[in-house]
């Protein structure tokens, strides 16, 4: 059940039946607690967001606090969380159309969006999170 959702980047603080089973068609179910135990985790540390595409533009820029994300696996993809005050943004991305670069920048791509997250501290933690997400999309893609 492909649907236009997937080329979207969208507003998940509340979700409604049907939004959760398109999510979950798109890039699978939350792991279980114990799945997650046996993956060593599931989801990243908060990550510092250097620049966006335009998708991100109308959210991002809400107010002027720093710009933060959250990476969290699926069976079938990533999920990308960005919190601003009481709102949810989530960009949902199977691994199929997931792009990862390494450069000045950690660059995460798909449909012509991307986040470009800084490489300071914060992303040298999840450095193994990120090979986590690499190794899934080759097991998947495989």
């Amino acid at each position: 059940m492909q649907s236009v959702f997937l080329l979207m980047i969208t507003d998940t603080t509340t979700l409604s039946k049907k939004k959760i089973d398109e999510i979950n068609a798109i890039v699978g179910a939350p792991f279980s607690i114990w799945e997650s135990i046996k993956r060593k985790g599931v989801g990243s540390t908060r990550l510092n967001i250097e620049s966006y595409s335009k998708g991100f533009v109308a959210f991002v820029e809400q107010n002027n606090s720093s710009n933060h994300c959250n990476i969290e696996i699926r069976p079938k993809g990533i999920i990308v969380h960005q919190n601003k005050r009481a709102t949810r943004l989530s960009w949902i991305i199977p691994y199929y159309r997931l792009s990862i670069f390494h450069s000045d920048t950690l660059s995460i791509h798909c449909n012509g969006e991307f986040l470009k997250i800084r490489k300071d501290t914060q992303l040298l933690k999840a450095k193994p999170f990120i090979h986590k997400i690499l190794d899934e999309k080759a097991l998947i893609l495989a």
